[in-house]
């Protein structure tokens, strides 16, 4: 009998040796073929038809922009408008409704930049046309420049660049500036 207790004992200890050995081999692993991607450039652009965006704060409306397209760029999150429509609430409880052919927003500094051919028209009458207008959330002002044309009441002026605060109450004209009461002569 102790024969076969040295045989099973041999047989387990070299049962257990080959799977020690089986297990902690250091093989290297089958190597694949790495998988070809072509290489091209990401879409950081979506693009939406017919949308509208707003800015509100402490519940109250600041502005809306509408358009017939919107494309935002994914990583700065800049938004580029075509064909804008827009209302800008004023504190005095009026508000200016403003077209563009494009418009930019800055996601960081929350500015919108309008270029082409900008017309506002504020509720109290007042128009202004010019090239680019340039809207700061922060500071609660417009700029504008390029062919500045500005009526109010029965005042119109004309210049390079035009600067006013959100209620229109405080405007300043300046390049070239021209005014003329009574209206535009012809």
């Amino acid at each position: 009998m102790k024969k076969n207790t040295y045989l099973i004992i041999a047989c387990i200890a070299l049962l257990l040796a080959g799977c020690l050995y089986y297990f902690l081999k250091d093989e290297p692993l089958a190597s694949k073929e790495p998988v070809q991607v072509a290489a091209s450039e990401p879409d950081s652009k979506l693009s939406y038809v017919g949308n509208s965006i707003t800015e509100e704060q402490d519940g109250k409306r600041l502005w809306e922009l509408s358009s017939e397209t919107i494309e935002i760029d994914t990583i700065t999150k800049n938004m580029k408008f075509k064909n804008v429509k827009g209302v800008f609430y004023q504190d005095n409880g009026g508000k200016i409704d403003i077209t563009a052919p494009e418009a930019v927003v800055d996601s960081k500094t929350k500015e919108i930049v309008m270029v082409g051919k900008v017309q506002a028209l504020a509720s109290d009458g007042t128009t202004v046309v010019a090239q680019e207008i340039r809207w700061s959330s922060l500071e609660k002002r417009f700029y504008g420049s390029g062919s500045v044309l500005l009526t109010q009441n029965d005042i119109v002026m004309t210049g390079d660049h035009i600067e006013g605060d959100g209620d229109m109450n405080k405007i300043k004209v300046s390049g070239h500036a021209n005014i003329v009461k009574g209206g535009l002569q012809k």
